[in-house]
């Protein structure tokens, strides 16, 4: 089995279509159906069934394709690392954290690896957990720093909790629930709520008003900008449940302020999220100390 063949199956797979997979890796479409044939022999498995609205992966097709997108995705950072070192570079390191987290925290690991060696070669992504988990598991980062859900994570990787997050809720300085004293959930219940764009953040929702037997928010605005939701509470007269760091500075300047709502802080964990059984590299040694001890210095900070 060679990365070529696995290449051209992800294509079909990805494309869903035998002619336009020949286009995106510079073939015939005669050759393409060859590497397929032959990537099959090698497996002993069909793996693709041809519908008349195009190409579909049989079980034993769409198992492979987790395996070769994991094993294409290390080959590419393989290609990345090697020539990073072949410039004078120690090394490449592919980094995912939440977007929470990018001036809190990780900016300091970051800065503090580039400065202690300058020949480091770090890509540092940002994202939410559920996507962040999809790209560590498939190959393309090496490690993440997130908030850590309370769902199951995937039994190949380690997670490791490192940092403690308090979140409250919030609203902009001249919303009418500022001010008073021992919110109910109904009234929350009515608020216009604006709140990250994720399933774990659903299930958020859904659990903090049923455990008082009432339905999730129906007045919700969901989106994957930070700033957005920030926005929204300050001006928009929105209600939203963020962690502490992310609106300290409003709150100093008097723009959000915190609400008396039950059952807050709500507490969550933070964490590193590795692969088991990646090899050990020096520069991702140096980065979770790092990062570690920035976790450490916050701490005291608040």
């Amino acid at each position: 089995m060679e990365l070529r063949h696995l290449r051209h199956f992800a294509a079909v797979v990805e494309l869903g279509n035998l002619s336009k997979a020949a286009d995106r890796v510079f073939i015939s479409q005669p050759a393409l159906t060859r590497s397929i044939k032959n990537l099959e022999e090698l497996v002993g498995a069909t793996l693709l069934d041809r519908r008349p609205r195009g190409v579909v992966p049989t079980p034993a097709g769409a198992t492979l394709y987790e395996y070769a997108r994991l094993m294409l995705n290390e080959a590419a950072r393989a290609r990345a690392e090697i020539k990073a070192i072949a410039a004078g570079a120690k090394g490449h390191l592919a980094v995912g954290m939440a977007a929470m987290f990018a001036d809190h925290i990780v900016d300091r690991a970051v800065a503090r690896v580039c400065a202690d060696d300058a020949d480091v070669s770090l890509t540092v992504r940002q994202g939410f957990l559920e996507e962040l988990v999809e790209a560590l598991a498939d190959g393309r980062l090496d490690v993440i720093f997130s908030n850590l859900g309370q769902g199951q994570m995937p039994d190949d990787l380690l997670v490791e909790p490192v940092y403690e997050l308090r979140a409250y809720a919030y609203a902009g300085a001249a919303h009418p629930l500022v001010g008073r004293r021992r919110l109910s959930k109904e009234e929350l219940l009515e608020a216009r709520w604006a709140v990250v764009d994720q399933p774990h953040m659903a299930d958020f929702l859904d659990r903090y008003f049923s455990a008082d037997g009432l339905p999730a928010p129906r007045h919700v605005v969901r989106t994957n900008s930070l700033n957005l939701i920030r926005s929204l509470l300050t001006t928009g007269g929105f209600v939203g449940i963020l962690p502490e760091h992310l609106i300290r500075l409003r709150a100093r300047r008097g723009e959000i302020r915190r609400l008396d709502a039950p059952d807050c802080p709500v507490v969550r964990k933070a964490g590193l999220i590795t692969r088991k059984g990646a090899p050990p590299r020096p520069l991702l040694t140096q980065f979770v100390a790092e990062l570690k001890a920035a976790c450490r210095e916050v701490r005291e900070e608040d």
